[in-house]
């Protein structure tokens, strides 16, 4: 296992102590939620946990759910969520983030509005001073209006760049759309943004998500740490000790 994934798995690793029996759990997409679903089932087939029950962001998700033995429901069985664990491509000191590398972003948004307490694990490379710095902004868009959001994501400066599948087609996801990675650089009018966003019709949603995150877990050189909401000043502290090893 390389240093990245040991990151990786602390930090999912230490957002378990908030999953108490009884709970529904929404579990997020993508390599460092892995370990969370994995020590998922290690506790329940242990019986630190019992009568767990989760809510996949994915197809992907569910199938590795359901082969670890995590029981899964639907909203209509259980309508909220008591915690949601997921990770981020990019994160800034107001707990900002970009999602969506994994293609989950619209389902991970709605499991996110759906939980009382929303967990947020990355292993310290995912750590920005301003959320677009390192990483394009996935916004999801209907296959009917593909052509027509490219042209408004170019209007705003941006760079749009239609996501491929491994075969060269475009990749779909798992609610029939397409994905245009959008590079905005370094995003300093976020809310702005997102108001232009929600309110293009072809756009079924973008990877910009804000008041979405009340935990913070950053696994990184000098270990575990963990941030709540407002923290700022910690979050810009731990970057700076980052850079400086």
């Amino acid at each position: 296992m390389t240093g990245t994934e040991v990151l990786k798995e602390q930090a999912a690793h230490a957002a378990l102590k908030y999953v108490k029996s009884g709970y529904t759990v929404g579990l997020g997409t993508g390599s460092t939620v892995k370990y969370a679903l994995e020590g998922l089932a290690k506790n329940l087939k242990s019986g630190t946990l019992q009568n767990i029950r989760g809510i996949a962001t994915s197809g992907s998700t569910e199938k590795a759910a359901l082969a670890l033995g995590i029981p899964l429901v639907t909203f209509k069985e259980a309508p909220s969520l008591d915690v949601y664990i997921d990770g981020a491509d990019e994160v800034d000191p107001s707990m900002r983030l970009i999602k969506g590398g994994g293609g989950a972003l619209l389902r991970e948004k709605i499991v996110a509005q759906n939980s009382t307490l929303k967990i947020i694990v990355v292993d310290s490379s995912k750590l920005s001073k301003r959320i677009g710095e390192r990483w394009a902004v996935p916004i999801e868009v209907f296959p009917f209006a593909v052509d027509v959001e490219t042209e408004f994501l170019k209007s705003l400066s941006a760079v749009p760049k239609l996501r491929l599948a491994p075969d060269g087609s475009a990749y779909v996801t798992d609610n029939g759309n397409y994905i245009l990675d959008t590079n905005f650089g370094e995003i300093t009018g976020v809310k702005e943004l997102v108001t232009m966003l929600d309110s293009r019709a072809g756009i079924a949603c973008h990877g910009i998500f804000r008041g979405l995150a009340d935990l913070l877990i950053v696994a990184s050189g000098v270990g575990v740490t963990e941030m709540r909401l407002g923290e700022k000043e910690k979050f810009l502290s731990l970057l700076k000790a980052i850079k400086v090893m």
